[in-house]
């Protein structure tokens, strides 16, 4: 990780592509270093992995960074490739002075591609005739790599702007009963980074060095640093530890406290991130599948999530769960290496394709469009029946999906699946049994001023039987909670929002199905396809349908 890195791809709004790898500083350097790591840029390493940065941790008071065992720590206010501070093996690191940043939250109302400014000049008119305040927003990337410039950017029109993301969600009711909306959703645009001074102190001779904004911290060999942490008063996590490799850098979040950013190679990044994500004992072949999936998990987030922080992806299940150095196994690290590079692309091999995943979709995915209603339908992300092709003579009754009149069935008498099948991740993640007393319903429920429970009805399902919308009866007024993640949260967190309920003594009963949103890659079903001979590339052909896999680097 020492010396430049090779400039084989610049990522951002601008559209700039390389010939030839271009030597140049370090994209965390320099003065322009602050704007950098709000960027959407990332580049490659000499060894041709490209260089993520994941958040650590946020809300942070103080940090302490030290160096591993093999000893060595480099401290660069102005990042690598400038002077530096040695000598210490530990530094802390507070703020001072801090102000949070200036944000604007804006209600999505049309989305479309670069090429397409016609259309969206004709919806900033029409949202302007009647009568709101609409404004035009780039978001994604443009990335060149093996000869290829890629563009994921997409044109926002927006209507706003709002003081929080929920006032601009709450929006979306008003404003679809003016026009039809398209994909909707919340744009957050950063007016203005936080600002404040950053002052490390050193552990062996409390040296003060400080600087504006950030600090960097690099081991002095390959051994991973490490880091402790305290939150601010009333974080729930209150207190981090842990080991990364790679490089270190301390910032400011968007409300003005300390965040820890690792910077390391993509390879190294998805070595501690698979045993996180599947089970490490997992089948070889149902490992690789998603080294695959996690890598394009990683390049097709880029630019689209954590707009407005000094980041591009988070290590929580928003983004990705990323333990950092230590966690590692064999068998994960390995699959990492056997798949370099490779990734899977739209069947016309113009766009990377999304491949999220989850743990078990309970026999059926899901359409992504219906978990997250901001996304178009992609045809890679179709859901289906987890199972092979029924035999002749024998009619699959959920060939069509799972609807509400079969859900029941398919709840309480599961067909083949191969996520039931499964030696790793089946059990109560395929299917299971919930209750809800009238106390705790009253309970969670009690921010909607419902009254007394009546009953819980289900007016809305997907293509997998997920409920997509949940219609709660009260005694005073009765609300529908919409939404997959949003349902399961209601109800004190449910498996998925695959369920049937039966409302009994003002409680309720949930029989559901499934541990996750269901959409792309059911884990459960790799490890299912995998014992039963399949290797990777046929179990991501399964669940993402109309693509192809190409090696990239």
């Amino acid at each position: 990780m020492n010396g430049p890195y090779v400039q084989r791809m610049i990522v951002g709004w601008a559209l700039v592509a390389w010939a030839t790898p271009i030597y140049a500083a370090d994209e965390f350097s320099g003065a322009d270093k602050l704007r950098a790591i709000y960027s959407a840029e990332f580049r490659f390493t000499k060894q041709g992995f490209p260089v993520v940065p994941v958040a650590i941790a946020e809300g942070l008071a103080r940090v302490t960074i030290s160096a591993g065992p093999s000893g060595g720590l480099r401290l660069f206010p102005e990042g690598e490739g400038s002077a530096e501070v040695r000598g210490e093996d530990s530094w802390q690191v507070r703020a001072s002075t801090t102000v949070p940043a200036k944000l604007k939250h804006w209600a999505v109302v049309w989305r479309g591609k670069p090429g397409q400014g016609g259309e969206a000049d004709a919806e900033v008119k029409r949202w302007k005739e009647l009568g709101e305040n609409p404004n035009r927003f780039e978001q994604g990337t443009v990335f060149g790599v093996g000869g290829e410039v890629l563009d994921r950017r997409e044109v926002l029109v927006v209507v706003g702007p709002y003081s929080k993301p929920e006032e601009a969600e709450r929006a979306f009711e008003v404003l679809g009963r003016k026009a039809t909306l398209a994909s909707p959703g919340v744009f957050t645009e950063l007016v203005d980074r936080p600002h404040g001074q950053l002052e490390a102190v050193g552990g062996r001779t409390g040296m003060h060095v400080r600087n504006e904004g950030v600090l960097w911290f690099v081991a002095g060999g390959d051994s991973p640093l490490q880091v402790e942490a305290e939150g601010t008063a009333g974080k729930a996590a209150s207190k981090v530890s842990g080991a990364y490799f790679g490089k270190l850098y301390v910032t400011l979040d968007r409300n003005g406290s300390l965040a820890v950013v690792n910077a390391l190679p993509e390879d190294r990044f998805l070595a501690g991130l698979l045993p996180a994500e599947i089970f490490p004992n997992a089948p070889e072949e149902a490992l690789k599948a998603q080294a695959v999936a996690a890598r394009g998990e990683l390049l097709t987030k880029i630019g689209t999530r954590h707009i407005g922080d000094p980041f591009r992806l988070c290590s929580q299940t928003h983004c990705q769960v990323y333990l950092g150095a230590g966690h590692e196994t064999p068998r994960t690290t390995a699959a990492v290496a056997a798949t370099r590079g490779e990734v899977l692309f739209t069947a016309d091999g113009k766009d990377l394709a999304d491949t999220v995943y989850s743990a078990n979709c309970g026999g059926h995915t899901e359409h992504n469009e219906n978990v997250w209603p901001d996304m178009p339908a992609l045809a890679a992300l179709r859901g289906h029946r987890d199972a092979p092709a029924p035999l002749a003579g024998r009619p699959d009754v959920f060939a069509a999906g799972v609807s509400a009149q079969n859900v029941a069935r398919f709840v309480d008498q599961p067909p083949v699946a191969y996520c039931g099948q499964a030696h790793l991740g089946a059990g109560d993640r395929f299917r299971w049994t919930v209750r809800r007393t009238a106390a705790e319903l009253d309970k969670l429920l009690g921010g909607y001023h419902l009254g007394e429970i009546r009953t819980i009805e289900v007016p809305q399902r997907g293509v997998s039987g997920r409920a997509l919308a949940v219609r709660v009866v009260g005694s005073a007024r009765s609300e529908t909670i919409r939404g997959e993640l949003r349902i399961r949260q209601a109800f004190g967190g449910l498996r998925s929002s695959l369920f049937v309920v039966e409302f009994k003594d003002g409680g309720a009963i949930f029989r559901g199905a499934g541990f996750g949103h269901g959409v792309g890659m059911c884990q459960t079903g790799a490890v299912g396809m995998a014992e039963a001979g399949k290797r990777y590339r046929e179990i991501l052909r399964h669940y993402y349908p109309a693509t192809a896999l190409r090696k990239l680097w």
